[in-house]
């Protein structure tokens, strides 16, 4: 039990263990090619580290958040809105699950198809898709107390095992590729585009870390075991991604995985690695439907996400769906700043300036770095061209990236709203008590 005699308690290696799973994803590796040859390989290390550093403290601030309130993802993200925010949070909170569970499935399908070619002779894609939503789906029906135990017992160390076997797997196939003997070439990225690139990933776990960290047994307990299963992890694939996956020429995971020459065994090695993204995504739909009075059997209320996930999944490919994940995700990171901000220093009445804060922290994100959908940039970019602001900033201005500037963005304009509120509500009162 909780300290709050909530169900749960998620100790300090409970949360390490799920969130060192949850982040060793082979899915962080290509971000980590993008930083090599612009910089060296130091340079490229150093802002994976980095990254690592920072999303963990995020996801572990949430975290700790939720274990001290036993709020979930939607529960924490409507109180600075107010309770009509409800119902559009937790529709904003089911899109993204749906959305995140389809590409976590299309990732898994995608390699696991190229490793069932070369094996197998046969275009499985449709079976993997298909078999990797049933393995996630039973582990949410399983449950987090459950999952919780498996990976305490065995599934952790068959991870880290797997980690290290994945690095000297890339070594004795690709030994150290020669590009690493290089001095940087310069370009893009910049060592702090470098860093907002490495963010990416573990960034896309903010509107689920809450929903786990609310089982926690102590906030500070529930924040040491985020921050260290996503700092270690995200440092670790990050810099396979660096020096291994530009060497197999064609810098795709599938590539990288067949690379490897594992055979069948590839296939067991993505669903150790990948089948807990789908799982957390489809768990966390549970408190989701939860805080608009959705109640039921978690099996049947797991599956909404899923059921939305396996068509996508099955007609569309990576490329077709990653733009609108991360542009997804560049709203919920001014959100999360919001969050916090709202967590320090509460506002008493008005959801206004959450509102600002949030729109202020996602359009600061599309004018540094838009999502990559045509449409979407037409939009955008017409508002900064009709007042002269140059569109991107971010190719103006090569140095910046944009995860960390719409944070702080959104958490600056919520903290100066809340105080110009109370300021305001101070200055009326007296005036009251004067008259």
């Amino acid at each position: 039990m909780t300290e709050d005699g909530r169900e749960g308690g998620f100790g300090f290696f409970d949360n390490f263990a799920l969130w060192a799973t949850i982040c060793a994803t082979l899915y962080v590796m290509p971000f980590g090619a993008l930083l090599v040859p612009a910089l060296s390989i130091e340079q490229a290390i150093v802002a994976a580290l980095i990254a690592g550093l920072l999303s963990g403290l995020l996801l572990a601030a949430i975290a700790a958040l939720a274990s001290r309130s036993g709020h979930s993802t939607a529960e924490l993200l409507a109180e600075p809105f107010g309770p009509r925010s409800r119902w559009p949070v937790a529709l904003l909170l089911l899109a993204r699950h749906a959305l995140f569970a389809a590409f976590a499935l299309i990732l898994i399908a995608d390699s696991a198809q190229l490793v069932g070619e070369r094996v197998l002779g046969a275009d499985l894609r449709p079976l993997w898709v298909l078999l990797f939503a049933g393995a996630g789906l039973a582990l949410a029906v399983a449950g987090p107390q459950r999952v919780a135990t498996i990976l305490r017992r065995g599934g952790l160390w068959i991870v880290l095992l797997i980690a290290v076997g994945v690095g000297a797997s890339a070594y004795m196939e690709f030994e150290i590729p020669s590009y690493l003997t290089r001095p940087a070439v310069g370009g893009w990225p910049s060592i702090w585009q470098a860093i907002d690139i490495m963010l990416i990933v573990p960034l896309l776990w903010l509107p689920v870390v809450a929903d786990f960290g609310r089982l926690g047994r102590s906030p500070r307990r529930v924040a040491n075991g985020t921050f260290a299963g996503v700092f270690l992890m995200v440092a670790w694939f990050g810099t396979l991604g660096i020096i291994y996956l530009p060497a197999t020429e064609s810098g795709d995971i599938p590539g990288f995985v067949v690379g490897m020459e594992l055979s069948l065994g590839a296939i067991m090695l993505l669903f150790l690695l990948q089948a807990d993204e789908v799982y957390a995504s489809v768990y966390a739909a549970v408190p989701t439907l939860e805080s608009i009075g959705v109640r039921g059997d978690a099996r049947l209320v797991g599956i909404v996400p899923l059921l939305a996930a396996i068509p996508v999944a099955l007609f569309l490919n990576i490329g077709e769906l990653e733009p609108y994940l991360l542009l997804a995700s560049a709203a919920f990171i001014p959100a999360f700043g919001v969050v916090i901000a709202h967590a320090l220093w509460p506002a008493e009445r008005s959801a206004a300036p959450a509102i600002v804060a949030v729109v202020a922290g996602f359009v600061a994100y599309q004018w540094i770095s838009p999502a990559e959908i045509s449409w979407w940039q037409d939009v955008i970019e017409e508002p900064f061209a009709l007042i002269g602001l140059p569109f991107s900033l971010g190719d103006e201005a090569s140095w910046l990236g944009a995860a960390i500037p719409s944070f702080v963005i959104a958490f600056a304009v919520q903290l100066l709203g809340t105080l110009t509120e109370r300021a305001t509500e101070s200055a009326s009162g007296e005036l009251s008590a004067a008259k």
